[in-house]
């Protein structure tokens, strides 16, 4: 592989996008060093004009990079993609459940006709993989103002990240080392920002039924062997889909469990 730096670039960025999206984005910056996108997304979003406006930012390198639960996620710099978009919906948030698997599909989508045919697969709830090695993630956060709701999309994914970065405590790849050549961060990062601009449009027209029957062709862990780890207590099992709003069905042995984002830890076995 030919090992170049590759800094984040507007121009290159938003030549992806329609006119109509740049003309809905009211700001799009690109840090050079960062604590989170998403928390200076949540800082900006009570600026955005209206509905039909959104935010987006991103990062050559974050200090402060998460996942869900709180945990760490590795931003080293010059190499990944670390963006977060905003904007405001009058859809409350009892009406969010399955955006992240909305985004996962949104992405799969917008990136497999670059990827040589080997289709990017999503682990519930926020993951991306190729094989059984995790390549993004995806951190969604909401908030009420006034009488909209604010949505920030996180999205990290892993572009030319070698194999030198070895504090990640699971199995990880990024599309330079999976694939063995470069890719272009800009037409990646642009191709990522482009989905969520789909994503706002389809979800709030139809919610996650729209992506349901997609995600399922696309379900990593469906019908896998499955350890789940729910209230502290261990579970073996078999993933059988998802539900309508999102949940993860999961049989163990004769009993059926409907699990919700953030209150489990879900492994192959």
């Amino acid at each position: 592989m030919v090992k170049k730096t590759q800094l984040l670039n507007k121009k290159e960025i938003l030549s992806n996008l329609s006119t109509e999206d740049k003309e809905s984005l009211e700001e799009l910056i690109i840090f050079k060093e960062i604590g989170s996108t998403n928390d200076e997304a949540k800082k900006k979003i009570s600026k955005i004009k209206d509905t039909t406006s959104s935010l987006a930012f991103f990062a050559e390198k974050q200090i402060m990079g998460r996942g869900r639960s709180g945990k760490s996620w590795e931003s080293p710099k010059n190499v990944n993609i670390y963006l977060s978009f905003a904007w405001l919906t009058t859809m409350p948030p009892k009406e969010l459940e399955g955006l992240s698997l909305s985004v996962a599909v949104e992405i799969v989508n917008a990136l497999n006709p670059i990827l040589l045919n080997d289709t990017l697969k999503i682990k519930w709830p926020n993951d991306l993989f190729l094989s059984d090695q995790k390549v993004g993630g995806i951190l969604v956060e909401s908030s009420i103002d006034k009488n909209k709701t604010g949505i920030v999309i996180g999205v990290g994914f892993n572009v030319l990240m070698s194999g030198k970065q070895n504090s990640i405590d699971q199995n990880w790849t990024s599309l330079s080392l999976y694939f063995q050549k470069d890719f272009d961060r800009n037409q990646i990062a642009g191709l990522i920002l482009k989905s969520l601009f789909n994503l706002k449009q389809n979800f709030e027209k139809h919610g996650f039924s729209f992506y349901k029957k997609q995600f399922d062709s696309l379900n990593l862990l469906k019908n896998k062997k499955c350890l789940v780890t729910l209230a502290g207590q261990d579970l073996k099992g078999v993933v059988e889909g998802v539900k309508e709003n999102g949940e993860l069905i999961f049989r163990e042995k004769d009993k059926i469990h409907y699990l919700r984002f953030g209150e489990v830890s879900i492994k192959n076995i």
